[in-house]
């Protein structure tokens, strides 16, 4: 395991291998998640090319969360501005409340900001999103006044949804 030199609560911080699928893979189906290895390769695959950055967190050997920073947004208003945008940040339920997601955010806002002045992120609307909704409120980050989205594309008013609404910090 590459350590980045970042060490909270016993918790080692690091860039993504191709050995850590396996066992983030496993990690998630215990709590009944569904993250399949294609989404890691493909996460995997963008940080070889520059893509996207990927920061994993563990304590000892058990996979606590990760985080991705992606450089060109899917989303419209941010891929236009050149706005780096943080996607698919996840904690293992037992180490929240532990820092993995304030430190997972850390690094991957420090990155942005090498490039950007501003990062966006993506959230949720359902009550499941509820504790990532407070934490990014609490970071700083507001919605950016696009509305609703669904696969990155504006939702129109009375449609169902099942993506994310986006946020942006200065």
């Amino acid at each position: 395991m590459e350590n980045l030199g970042i060490n909270v609560n016993d918790l080692v911080f690091k860039s993504l291998s191709q050995d850590d699928i396996p066992l983030i893979v496993s990690s998630f189906v215990e709590i009944g998640w569904s993250k399949p290895a294609s989404t890691y390769e493909k996460y995997f695959e963008e940080q070889e090319h520059k893509k996207r950055c990927i920061w994993v967190a563990f304590k000892a050997a058990t996979f606590a969360g990760y985080v991705t920073l992606k450089w060109q947004s899917d989303y419209a208003p941010f891929r236009e501005e050149d706005i780096p945008e943080i996607c698919d940040l996840n904690v293992i339920p037992k180490f929240r409340k532990q820092g993995v997601a304030s430190t997972l955010l850390d690094l991957a806002e420090t990155e942005a900001y090498t490039k950007s002045s501003i990062v966006g992120i993506g959230v949720g609307l359902s009550s499941d999103y509820g504790k990532a909704q407070k934490l990014y409120v609490k970071r700083g980050y507001i919605p950016d006044g696009g509305g609703i989205t669904s696969h990155c594309k504006p939702v129109s008013y009375g449609s169902s949804v099942a993506y994310h609404p986006t946020t942006y910090k200065n």
